[in-house]
């Protein structure tokens, strides 16, 4: 009994100095919110959090597993969000859905959420800084018609990706999340693109020739009908788009004149 009085003695006293520490980690994310204000920069910075992520996971020497500590300090961090400001996620569909809760594996309990019925009233509110991201599905064929054509005409950007973990491994429960700045690199990428296509033979070839001569991955391949005619070709490709393989790949499709968007680049899972 007084080894287990002992032990519960120095955890009490590593909870105070963690207390401490976090209130003190807390006050600096304050002064980051202010810094970020003054500057226009987005409270969320997705590649940040990631590196976060990766360091800490391949720093710790256990018994926390990168599962835990990912769990901990997603909590941290949107301790952290709330305190830089009020900070607002939009989610699409109802309260308890599939994106809510997708949203709140990724950003945690302290902020606040929004539903919206329709992308249209979500792309709305990240555009006009009503929510400071956003939350869509990724089913197994891709972001739907819609969605495509928001992210062809707005400057909302994707800016990270969730697995909701409830669904292991299905696409189904794959979600994107929207922002309203490019990413700066994380070290470990991938970029959105969007190609329309006009319905013609050897388009599809036509398009994916200049990712081969750049020695770029594609890693996805999604199309849906474009309601102008012809089609949406929605890419992930391996890498940031600041990099010199992708930048010449878009001078490839632009110099065979097929329009192509930028939808974005993020971090890629882990």
């Amino acid at each position: 009994m007084e080894n287990l009085s002992q032990l519960r003695g120095a955890i009490d006293a590593i909870d105070g100095t963690l207390l401490a520490l976090l209130n003190e980690r807390a006050r600096l994310a304050q002064e980051i919110g202010l810094i970020k204000e003054r500057n226009g920069r987005p409270v969320y910075a997705p590649e940040r959090a990631e590196q976060l992520m990766r360091r800490l996971s391949a720093q710790s020497q256990g018994p926390l597993d990168a599962h835990a500590i990912r769990a901990i300090y997603r909590e941290i961090m949107s301790a952290s969000l709330a305190l830089e400001k009020d900070t607002i996620i939009a989610c699409d569909g109802c309260v308890g859905g599939r994106s809510h809760r997708a949203a709140k594996q990724q950003f945690g309990s302290c902020v606040r959420y929004t539903f919206h019925a329709t992308p249209a009233s979500m792309f709305m509110a990240v555009t006009q800084g009503e929510a400071d991201c956003g939350v869509i599905p990724f089913d197994e064929e891709g972001p739907d018609a819609a969605v495509l054509e928001l992210l062809g005409g707005t400057t909302v950007q994707l800016c990270s990706q969730i697995m909701l973990e409830e669904g292991g491994a299905s696409g189904s429960e794959r979600h994107l999340v929207l922002g309203s700045v490019l990413n700066t690199p994380s070290g470990d990428d991938q970029t959105a693109l969007l190609i329309q296509l006009s319905d013609q033979p050897g388009a599809l070839a036509t398009a994916m020739e200049p990712f081969k001569s750049s020695g770029v991955n594609v890693l996805s391949i999604h199309s849906r009908g474009a309601r102008s005619g012809g089609l949406y070709l929605f890419l992930e490709v391996a890498g940031h788009v600041v990099e010199g393989s992708i930048a010449q790949a878009l001078e490839g499709l632009r110099s065979r004149h097929l329009p192509v968007t930028v939808c974005g680049s993020y971090p890629c899972f882990q």
